[in-house]
């Protein structure tokens, strides 16, 4: 099948597939925890401390939501490789959404449902189209854990050599700082929209690269053959933008929420992300993560907790803006 899928024409609403069979599916392991706590820096206790965990609802640690979504992305790029445009020189990974509806547990074997929803013949990106994919991350009861989407920037036949010319976005003005105290708990009517900050940097090296393709599964040539990507339209390896965005979320995370009191915990949680890949990252860039409150709010079916929203833009070494993306969280409501 993938052999089928050079160009744009090749992709049609409604084609689907699953990645069902047994040497597609994945079961999330002890080891998978906090090996993606130590590449990413998110060390939340929920993910790696057992003790913590079995004081909540879970009753022991469950795995980080992003680490769901890069396994559902890997398995994708292992069994449907041209859903991610692995091996298709004119594609590019141009987004992802992921809804996490349900806790991703120790134990747990999954595999991916997905479905191409629609493709769009002219994107603001001359000589390429778009592809839209639905997808659905499911147990060993094929019961939905995630659903979410991603979507292609793929060349089209009569543009066989054209070059992905990305539109540059410019950053925000200046962010007011949205500062934190240790000692105190912060709830949902605490997180002033408009307000955050900026994280550390971090450099993308040669076993970063490595070390997220084997653990993803997401042996894309252009992360991985030198020779392959210096012929491709980027002219050199980049790093998988799912790497990047994992990164800029563990530099926000690390920084950010390592501050506030263990004990919020309990009512916090992860909802969704979503991110745009606005440009690619290079072996050898230095990424920062520029973070702030988009909008918060009381859960209507839940009112002892809320919703806060958040924006994240990540740049590279010259201050360009590589990708823009969205989290939301779940935090506890006064009086809750």
């Amino acid at each position: 099948m993938p052999g089928q899928f050079n160009y744009f024409e090749d992709y049609q609403a409604g084609q689907q597939g699953v990645t069902g069979l047994p040497s597609a599916r994945r079961t999330v392991t002890e080891a998978d925890l906090a090996i993606f706590a130590a590449m990413t820096a998110d060390c939340g206790c929920i993910h790696v401390d057992r003790h913590y965990g079995m004081t909540t609802p879970y009753g022991d640690r469950v795995a980080h939501g992003m680490l769901g979504a890069t396994v559902a992305l890997g398995l994708l790029s292992h069994s449907s490789p041209h859903i991610v445009g692995r091996g298709i020189p004119g594609a590019y990974l141009y987004s992802f959404e992921a809804n996490y509806r349900q806790a991703l547990g120790i134990g747990d074997t999954v595999g991916v449902h997905w479905q191409v929803s629609a493709t769009e013949s002219n994107p603001p990106y001359e000589g390429f189209g778009l592809v839209s994919i639905a997808f659905r991350l499911v147990n060993q009861k094929d019961a939905p854990i995630y659903d979410g989407s991603i979507s292609l920037l793929v060349r089209k036949k009569s543009s066989a050599e054209a070059k992905l010319v990305f539109q540059r976005r410019e950053p925000w003005a200046d962010v007011p700082e949205l500062a934190i105290d240790p000692e105190r708990l912060y709830y949902v009517e605490d997180f002033t929209p408009g307000r955050g900050g900026k994280t550390m940097g971090r450099t993308i090296t040669e076993a970063d690269i490595i070390n997220f393709a084997s653990y993803s599964w997401d042996y894309n040539p252009l992360y991985l053959d030198a020779e392959y990507a210096a012929g491709s339209m980027f002219g050199a390896r980049i790093a998988p933008a799912m790497l990047t965005f994992n990164y800029a979320y563990g530099l926000w995370t690390w920084q950010y929420f390592a501050s506030f009191p263990k004990n919020e915990g309990e009512a916090a949680g992860h909802l969704t992300d979503r991110a745009t890949f606005l440009a690619p990252v290079m072996l050898g860039d230095t990424i920062y993560c520029q973070y702030r409150v988009a909008s918060n709010r009381r859960s209507a079916s839940k009112p002892q907790v809320g919703i806060v929203t958040y924006d994240l833009q990540v740049f590279n070494q010259r201050k360009e803006l590589v990708q823009e993306g969205q989290v939301l969280m779940m935090v506890p409501a006064k009086g809750g």
